[in-house]
């Protein structure tokens, strides 16, 4: 950060000129929130009323119950969920969808973790008591020897020390030229940090009307130390790159040269398009009332400045005149209703402390002299009888009138009625109906308390509103820096959908990176989960239809048993709702498991089916016994005729091939005699021929030889087919012969 000094009076008077003039633009507010701050949360009665209450000699009680209507208002917020839902901007595709879960799952975690302390409820408790809030937006080191920075998010010290642009007309002043924070210092911390020349222009004097920078408080010295934060437009050519980027061309080419210097081989992303710009920058200025004593450019992409506006309007003061913003509580119209009830109260407390305690009126001569009698008259809880004389001096001329009771003048009436319509008062001004009870036949009914509480709910709406305004912006500026700070491997927390709350490392290799642009996401706050009778009431009814339908109960039993458990609000219940997901999922199981089951397993009509078709199957299994066996007693008689018969044919055969045997080694026999029979005749008649061919040796040699050779050829085939006939007919004679001549 750079000291800057001297050459900076214009800027100097500028920024103090537009400081004073905010405060005093919304001056009547801040007193107002500090007068209601007191009114509710401290004491009901003004300096001003304490002293009347003093000088009339009335008791100085109050009877303050707006306290209660807003405590219940933000019991009810504190159940609720303004939870953050992160989406892509229209025309805007991101590279990486996981980086929307992610900064969604992030920003939960950041905007409402236990080190927040309760940011929500605190800024929301603001608008109901004060009328309005601010939060901011900062960075800080982790911790003391980190060189990580975090991005934080809090409710301001004090929202009177802040102010807006006057013409800024969102309810989140967002739009505004300017806002800024005020730090009031001692001027002993203040020389201990910019130096001792910082106090020695300022004149710290007790003068409070109006603003000053520099006045003393009792016995110390008080400055004023401003945060300052200023838009900054600037004429600026933006290009989009290939990788859908919108980035300034100064940053562009800064990229393309340390894209070189890496020595990265791949081309980088190009540029598409590219136009002129009105760029905004924040510029942070550290003055006090004399000097500036810091500025830098800050990296927030709107003013980290948030102011949350309850239920506002906007008032002329006059014909013409100027148009004011006029904050209001929310019990801003219940401050009369709220001092009648302290006056009857206190009217009703001066009654009974001034009630008359005196038991008699009576003469004095009426009074007995004897101490003993005249107890009855100064201890009147002690039972006794009231003497008293009757005559002046005993002298029965002389009658005394007899002592007689004081009779008690009894409270006016207005006065219990005006204490007891009070509440009625307040209850109409608020909307607020929870109060209000039903009564039939004599029995409280819880419905038309629910149903009351939920219109007081409704008419603390326009400050939920203004709540969700608020927190939105906010959201907005977190989002925005995300891509600027947490650019190196860090672990960050974020709460799941279900509620559980991790850690998760970006922008590790293989991780999501935060390195998206940061006009391509949008964010948008929701209410949440319902107010807690808004749940009472959905939980009975669930319950009573499940008692009118048995079909709404099954299916309530299966498909709905998160529903219904989101709706109670018990100890325990985030594990009831883990172990209910945990078990709705083995029934699942278990029912796919019994209907595949079922579709295997058949119907009793086709289980019957089956038994008769397995009865007639027993029987027709018996029939068929009895046939086998049947069969079987004629399979083995036949079995033994055939074997009988087979053994008979084999006797039979056995007989008939022993003949045959024997025939054929007879007839073997027979052409061997007949074959040398045979030969002895060839060779008779060869002799015979060569005797008769001597002769003519020469001529006939070869037609003898011829001859001879064929008629040897014809005498062995004659032979040969007469032996084979007579074999023929000794078989057949033999067949002819009956059984008994054959052997």
């Amino acid at each position: 950060m750079a000291y800057v000094k001297g050459d900076t009076k214009d800027k100097l008077d500028k920024i103090k000129e537009n400081v004073r003039q905010s405060h005093d633009y919304f001056r009547l507010n801040y007193q107002r929130f500090h007068d209601y701050i007191t009114f509710i949360f401290k004491t009901s009665l003004s300096p001003a009323d304490k002293s009347v209450l003093m000088e009339i000699q009335k008791p100085m009680m109050e009877f303050n119950i707006t306290e209660a209507y807003i405590s219940r208002l933000c019991g009810e917020f504190s159940k609720m969920d303004p939870a953050f839902s992160v989406r892509a901007a229209e025309g805007v595709q991101i590279a990486d969808p996981r980086v929307i879960e992610l900064v969604e799952a992030h920003m939960k975690a950041s905007f409402m973790g236990k080190d927040k302390d309760s940011l929500s409820y605190r800024l929301y408790r603001d608008l109901l008591s004060g009328g309005f809030s601010v939060a901011e937006l900062y960075t800080e080191y982790a911790n003391s020897k980190s060189f990580d920075q975090v991005i934080c998010v809090d409710r301001v010290f004090d929202p009177t020390l802040c102010g807006f642009d006057p013409l800024a007309r969102k309810s989140h002043k967002g739009d505004g030229r300017y806002c800024y924070q005020l730090f009031p210092k001692t001027a002993d911390e203040a020389k201990e940090k910019y130096g001792n020349d910082v106090v020695k222009a300022e004149s710290f004097t007790r003068e409070t009307d109006g603003f000053n920078w520099s006045y003393k408080s009792q016995r110390e010295d008080i400055m004023l130390f401003c945060e300052y934060f200023e838009k900054k437009i600037k004429k600026t050519k933006i290009v989009k790159l290939a990788n859908g980027h919108v980035v300034t061309e100064s940053s562009y080419n800064k990229f393309l040269a340390t894209w070189e210097e890496q020595g990265i081989i791949e081309q980088p992303p190009v540029v598409l398009k590219s136009r002129i710009a009105d760029v905004e920058t924040i510029m942070k200025y550290t003055v006090c009332g004399n000097t500036i004593l810091e500025q830098e450019t800050t990296s927030f992409d709107i003013l980290p400045l948030v102011f949350f506006d309850g239920n506002s309007v906007l008032i002329q003061s006059s014909n013409g005149g100027a148009v004011e913003q006029m904050t209001r509580p929310y019990v801003y119209h219940t401050r009369d209703a709220q001092k009648m009830k302290n006056f009857a109260g206190q009217s009703w407390c001066n009654e009974i402390e001034t009630t008359i305690q005196h038991k008699w009126t009576a003469p004095i001569e009426a009074i007995p002299d004897n101490a003993d009698y005249q107890l009855a008259y100064t201890n009147p809880q002690k039972a006794t009888i009231l003497l008293y004389n009757q005559w002046k001096d005993n002298d029965p001329q002389q009658q005394i009138n007899p002592p007689r009771e004081v009779a008690r003048v009894p409270m006016p009436p207005e006065i219990m009625q005006a204490f007891l319509s009070a509440d009625d008062v307040i209850q109409n001004i608020l909307g607020s109906y929870d109060a209000a009870q039903g009564i039939n036949d004599n029995d409280t009914s819880g419905v038309a308390i629910m149903q009351g509480a939920m219109h007081s709910n409704a008419a603390a709406m326009p400050y939920t509103k203004g709540f969700i305004e608020g927190w939105n912006r906010l959201g907005e500026g977190y989002l925005g820096l995300l891509p600027k700070y947490y650019v190196t491997p860090r672990t960050i927390p974020i709460t799941l959908p279900n509620g559980k709350h991790e850690y998760y490392e970006v922008n590790k290799q293989g991780n999501v990176k935060f390195d998206y642009d940061t006009n391509a996401l949008e964010v948008n706050v929701e209410a949440g989960v319902n107010f807690a009778v808004q749940k009472q009431i959905a939980l009975k009814t669930i319950v009573s239809l499940m008692g009118a339908s048995e079909q709404f109960a099954q299916f309530m039993n299966t498909e709905g048993l998160e529903v219904l458990l989101d709706n109670i609000d018990i100890r325990g219940i985030d594990n009831i709702k883990a172990m209910a997901a945990q078990f709705m999922e083995q029934q699942k199981q278990a029912q796919q498991q019994a209907m595949e089951a079922q579709k295997n397993q058949p119907d009793p009509a086709q289980m019957m089916q089956m038994q008769m078709q397995i009865e007639q199957a027993k029987v027709q299994g018996e029939q068929q016994k009895v046939m086998i066996q049947a069969q079987t007693e004629q399979a083995k008689l036949a079995q033994k005729q055939q074997e009988a018969e087979m053994k008979a044919q084999v006797d039979l055969t056995k007989i008939s091939t022993d003949d045959a045997v024997k025939n054929k080694e007879l007839d073997i026999k027979f052409l061997e005699v007949m074959s040398k029979v045979q030969n002895a005749d060839v060779e008779l008649a060869l002799k015979q021929e060569q005797t008769d061919a001597q002769n003519a040796r020469t001529a006939v040699d070869m037609a003898v030889s011829v001859a001879a050779h064929h008629n040897n050829t014809i005498d062995m085939h004659h032979g040969h087919e007469m032996s084979h006939k007579e074999h023929e007919h000794a078989k057949m004679v033999e067949a002819k012969k009956p059984k008994g001549e054959s052997k």
